[in-house]
């Protein structure tokens, strides 16, 4: 039993040595989800990532909300509290994040209502958010868990 328990610990010793550790501007690629890491626990082993691919579809809120339902793996449209965190630690992670025009994702629409006719979209680029209205077409940040 004494040497059961033993290597039970090397091997639980060894999983912990062997799990990979990331600090916010990580690239994730793991199982095909890829992204850039803009939260983390303090083990560094789980956190999330935004997409590091963006949509370049303008999308209404309405429309933006239909599609968010559709994804799979994982993905969904962040919350106005979950870009807020984004676009603090955006020194960090916006190289990673540059399109092909080497600029940063523009307005991006989150789940968060500000009103029954507006919600919170927040820019990358300039750092604006606000209540827009619904009707409006902005692109779409998608984040993950991991």
């Amino acid at each position: 039993m004494k040497k059961l328990l033993a290597l039970a610990g090397t091997l639980f010793a060894i999983c912990n040595l062997s799990a990979q550790t990331y600090k916010v501007g990580d690239l994730y690629d793991v199982d095909g989800k890829r992204g850039v890491v803009f939260e983390i626990s303090a083990d560094g082993q789980h956190g999330k990532i935004v997409a590091d691919t963006q949509s370049s579809e303008k999308m209404t809120w309405h429309e933006a909300m239909a599609w968010g339902k559709q994804l799979k793996g994982g993905w969904y449209i962040p919350s106005y509290e979950e870009l807020k965190q984004l676009l603090d630690v955006r020194s960090v992670v916006g190289e990673r994040l540059k399109g092909e025009d080497g600029k940063l994702p523009n307005f991006s629409w989150t789940t968060t209502e500000f009103d029954p006719n507006s919600a919170w979209a927040v820019s990358l680029r300039t750092e604006s958010q606000g209540g827009f209205y619904k009707r409006n077409k902005f692109g779409v940040c998608i984040v993950s868990k991991f």
